[in-house]
């Protein structure tokens, strides 16, 4: 990278710190077409603000980078949307744009089967390929992240505050592991900034930015999972919506959705039909392929359910294979899954 772009980076990330991330400000004067030098230099050029190489040694301190809208490693479906942010942070692998995205959200006071069921689509998605787009929140985000990561997918979880910390802090292990298994954490944020409540809805406009399309799984009738998907409509992406009990308050504002035109899902298969995704077993063909007979085999001669490291361990396959191969056995029915790993349909 250049110097003047590095330079540019720096002050664009000072430039963000000095306005509180006020973007509609910042918006205002990058509309004048002043580099982000200058527009720092018009906001006081260091009097009483912040030195913009310090803040820069932050990010090279908490292995953060920074990502411009006009540069080639921005996500491409973050630049459609209305009010696009002009850099995003990251923090581990920047995988966002390999695959196809659907992003899972829903109350953070989420009931056992809504956790359970955002973990399952979590899993089925990453196994379809998809990579999984969620919030880190207590509740469904957390059940989509541990799903997709136990089945061997690409997660990325967008926070409300700078990538030099976790909220809620209580996920900072959920963090860890996303990081050590190749996905990725993405902040509008620099360093230092906290997680005030505008922020997350501020970080709802990301989430389904990056996403095809948003799965709502529970969200009553003030959620912030209602914002997250009012903001997938303007931006033209598909709304799913799982149903529940009509009474239940997890699922007065995903009825509601509903009735104003969300599309109604309760499998995976639906979502990726909807979304002209292929399915696994019909991008490889009717035949039985050699992971299918070796993962197969290796959960037959278990004698209680298997998790995908053990079989992965027994087979000597990578975890991705596994993660497939088990696709394909899912959808002949040949296994089944439950909470506890994967056993045979007639066991």
């Amino acid at each position: 990278m250049k110097a003047a772009e590095i330079r540019e980076k720096i002050f664009y990330n000072a430039v963000w710190k000095a306005t509180a991330c006020n973007h509609r400000e910042i918006k205002k004067l990058k509309e004048k077409g002043i580099a982000w030098e200058g527009i720092f230099s018009k906001l006081g050029g260091g009097n009483g603000l912040p030195d913009p190489e310090k803040e820069w040694d932050k990010l090279e301190n908490n292995g953060i980078s920074l990502i411009m809208a006009d540069e080639p490693d921005f996500p491409a479906l973050l630049r459609e949307i209305y009010w696009p942010p002009f850099g995003i942070y990251i923090k581990g692998e920047n995988g966002v744009s390999k695959n196809t995205a659907v992003g899972i959200v829903g109350t953070r006071k989420a009931t056992d089967d809504g956790v359970e069921l955002s973990r399952r689509f979590g899993a089925e998605l990453a196994r379809a390929g998809i990579s999984v787009i969620s919030g880190l929140a207590f509740g469904i985000d957390a059940a989509a992240h541990k799903g997709c990561l136990d089945a061997g997918g690409f997660t990325a979880a967008v926070l409300a505050c700078g990538l030099d910390s976790v909220y809620p802090k209580s996920n900072e292990r959920l963090a860890e592991e996303i990081l050590s298994k190749g996905g990725v954490l993405i902040s509008e944020y620099p360093p230092g900034t906290p997680p005030l409540p505008h922020r997350f809805i501020e970080r709802n406009r990301l989430v389904s930015g990056l996403s095809s399309g948003i799965v709502v799984v529970e969200a009553p009738e003030k959620s912030g999972s209602l914002a997250t998907a009012r903001f997938a409509t303007e931006q033209n992406r598909e709304v799913f919506v799982v149903p529940g009990p009509a009474n239940h308050r997890n699922f007065s504002g995903s009825h509601g959705l509903i009735r104003n035109g969300a599309r109604l899902v309760s499998k995976v298969s639906e979502i990726l039909e909807d979304l002209n995704i292929t399915e696994p077993s019909e991008r490889i063909g009717s035949g039985e392929t050699e992971e299918e007979r070796l993962v197969f085999e290796a959960i037959k001669n278990f004698s209680e359910p298997a998790g995908i490291d053990k079989i992965a361990e027994i087979t000597e396959l990578e975890s991705r294979a596994v993660s497939q191969a088990l696709t394909l056995l899912l959808l002949k029915n040949i296994v089944k899954e439950n909470g506890e790993g994967y056993t045979l349909m007639n066991n």
